[in-house]
């Protein structure tokens, strides 16, 4: 029953971490046809104030820049803002490509971690042998070992199953909490940068000013590429924490750990590692964003 147990567990994990890692590799632009439609819909209402915003922060920038400077400054700083103001005119009317171009980029880096190695948990061969040790009935008679041995030994094997049964179903529960979190950070992963998506042309559009306006364009940016990207940092976190498990994050080699040692420790390590990579996945916003 114990064995069956982690199985399941197992299977769920396998099932789940599937759809999960399709999730991860799915394009915000393929992930639904109808979703992406309606952020293009109010993309597109929101666009036609991206003109009006610009020219405001333009003349803006003028003031600041080109009026406030000696004038033997103000030609190279009227040109440059000029310069500027039509570069990011270009951008506006091809903003909507730029910004498939970026997701295309940042899909192309995390199909490349997809392919390699595997995502699925099995039972290791330490699971495996402690299992069997922990199951395996005491040989003992009561007529010819005593009453007094007869028992202990059948206490022992019965608390030592009951410790091992009752951390296999704290395992289940770590297992399946794991992998409702992933899964939900999955599918925020494809919401987010479209989500946000339909402002790039304000945020594009203020760039057009200097100082704090130019920070608020640059700071969007990479928070679009920080989400767009962050399906690659969750298949990382996936792959190395399974790899992880199924390395054996303990081993046991040392003989003198009791058998309820060794399944409290086996144990903690098929409890923690999910929940560890279910956290790491939970924060790859803020975890990506250190470097974008």
């Amino acid at each position: 029953m114990i064995e069956s147990i982690f199985d399941v567990a197992y299977g769920i994990w396998n099932n789940l971490i599937e759809i999960a890692m399709t999730l991860f590799v799915t394009s915000p632009t393929t992930a639904s046809g109808s979703v992406y439609s309606i952020t293009h819909t109010l993309y597109s209402a929101i666009s036609d104030i991206s003109m009006p915003i610009a020219i405001v922060f333009f003349l803006i920038a003028i003031c600041k820049d080109v009026i406030s400077s000696p004038p033997e400054q103000q030609t190279v700083r009227l040109f440059n803002d000029a310069l500027k103001f039509c570069i990011l005119i270009g951008m506006l009317a091809n903003l909507w490509s730029i910004m498939g171009y970026i997701m295309q980029i940042a899909d192309g880096i995390t199909d490349n971690l997809a392919i390699s190695s595997s995502y699925t948990l099995s039972m290791s061969e330490d699971l495996s042998n402690i299992i069997d040790e922990a199951t395996t009935r005491p040989t003992t008679r009561f007529w010819a070992d005593g009453v007094g041995t007869f028992l202990g030994d059948w206490v022992d094997y019965l608390l030592t199953w009951l410790l091992f049964f009752v951390a296999a179903l704290a395992t289940l529960v770590a297992i399946v909490a794991s992998c409702m979190s992933i899964l939900s950070s999955a599918f925020q992963r494809i919401i987010k940068p479209l989500a946000i998506l339909p402002f790039s042309s304000i945020a594009v559009a203020m760039a057009a000013g200097t100082g704090e306006a130019e920070r608020v364009t640059t700071s969007y940016l990479k928070t679009f590429f920080g989400f767009c990207i962050s399906g690659a940092f969750m298949v990382i976190c996936v792959k190395l924490g399974v790899a992880l498990t199924t390395g054996g994050l303990i081993v046991f080699t040392t003989e003198s750990l009791t058998i309820h040692e060794k399944v409290l420790y086996i144990s903690i390590q098929n409890m923690i590692t999910p929940i560890v990579i279910a956290g790491l996945v939970k924060t790859a916003d803020s975890v990506v964003g250190r470097f974008f």
